[in-house]
């Protein structure tokens, strides 16, 4: 009954947890909505309970274990989050690792202990569930950074071509970037696009590139913006930097290409070592040790 009990509870507490980062995973459109459409004052009790007890109760346990955590750790993943597009909110993820490295290790634990399990067991079990939800989402968020700044990445050479062509056929910069967000695809042109926005609403252009560089965290975008607004200081010629920019990218892409397959030999090694050379030894080697068997027993 005990067991039961705490497992309904840990159940609660788990689709709260759900329901609370839901909640924060939100459309960011829709956050800024309704912060600036006026609500009407509503009494406690006609909140959902949900709103009047459990996010309360979650947000004071994830905020007092952030406060734990050193505060160069919890910027990084803040930066790492922002290079990653912003799926989710610095708070919303560590709640997500909060769920995953106490919730379902203390979940397994009551099932094992219900099922009369072994204990040395079910705390070997619950250990490497602890350490693997404390490193899966932080796994996942590198991950999620690699692949937007590998997808950036590619796209930059077509960004640069293009931005050179309407940059030389009379275009100002702004209306080149903007032709770059409208034809060009993925996480590079919707950078562009939020830092059109920012100058549109009245930021000036070299903070709202910036702020873009910081977002981003690519070398090669630093680059772009510091010659661009060093163009803009010095009065050279847009067309050209951005020329020799794309130019500089391009050998750039293909020395990495070079040494991505300079270092295909060494990969290929332990699969030939651990797979294909096993094999290759049984079909030569195996019939003369059949034979040399056979040989002796006679």
């Amino acid at each position: 009954m005990v067991a039961l009990v705490a497992a309904i509870a840990a159940f609660v507490a788990v689709a709260a947890l759900f329901a609370w980062a839901g909640g924060l995973i939100r459309n960011p459109a829709e956050a800024r909505l309704s912060r600036m459409t006026p609500s009407q004052a509503a009494s406690p009790m006609e909140a959902p309970f949900s709103d009047r007890v459990f996010i309360p109760v979650v947000d004071g346990v994830v905020k007092f274990f952030v406060g734990l955590l050193p505060t160069t750790f919890v910027a990084r993943t803040s930066r790492q989050l922002l290079s990653a597009g912003s799926p989710v909110s610095t708070q919303a993820f560590f709640t997500i690792v909060l769920m995953f490295a106490v919730l379902v290790p203390v979940l397994f634990a009551i099932i094992f202990v219900s099922a009369g399990s072994d204990s040395s067991v079910a705390t070997l079990v619950v250990i490497f569930l602890v350490f693997v939800g404390l490193i899966l989402p932080f796994v996942w968020l590198r991950r999620t950074v690699r692949n937007r700044k590998l997808q950036i990445w590619r796209r930059l050479p077509d960004m640069f071509d293009m931005v050179t062509v309407c940059v030389e056929a009379g275009l100002g910069l702004d209306a080149a970037l903007r032709q770059v967000s409208t034809k060009l695809k993925g996480p590079l042109a919707g950078e562009i696009s939020l830092t059109l926005r920012q100058v549109g609403m009245g930021r000036p252009r070299r903070e709202a590139l910036e702020d873009m560089v910081y977002r981003v965290d690519v070398q090669e975008v630093t680059t772009f913006v510091n010659a661009v607004i060093q163009a803009e200081q010095l009065g050279t010629s847009l067309g050209r930097v951005l020329r020799a920019q794309s130019f500089t990218l391009r050998v750039q892409r293909r020395q990495r290409a070079e040494e991505i397959a300079r270092r295909a030999p060494i990969k290929m090694v332990f699969p030939l070592v651990l797979f294909i050379m096993p094999a290759f030894f049984i079909v030569t080697i195996g019939p003369m040790a059949i034979h040399f068997l056979n040989y002796l027993n006679e």
